[in-house]
């Protein structure tokens, strides 16, 4: 796990509630081919290689609204973690 300073755009991805390492309570926001971010709730982004998926819990989708602010968060992810 790393955390990330940097994404490119994310087409059409799916974003879920998430617990990491059964401590950290987030959400998951993973993409069409695979990739797999965390976010906290402090904004911090964390790449989530699939070797370490076993740490991620899914707890659900998250409401439209809050979906679109976890996607713009990821999005000004330069902005806020460089």
């Amino acid at each position: 796990m790393a955390i990330v300073t940097e994404t490119s755009p994310v087409a059409n991805p799916t974003v879920s509630y998430a617990r990491l390492y059964g401590a950290l309570e987030g959400y998951l926001v993973r993409t069409e081919a695979g990739v797999m971010f965390f976010l906290d709730h402090d904004a911090h982004v964390y790449a989530i290689p699939t070797d370490q998926a076993h740490a991620l819990v899914d707890l659900g989708a998250v409401p439209a609204t809050e979906r679109a602010n976890v996607l713009e968060a990821l999005e000004r992810c330069e902005e806020v973690c460089g």
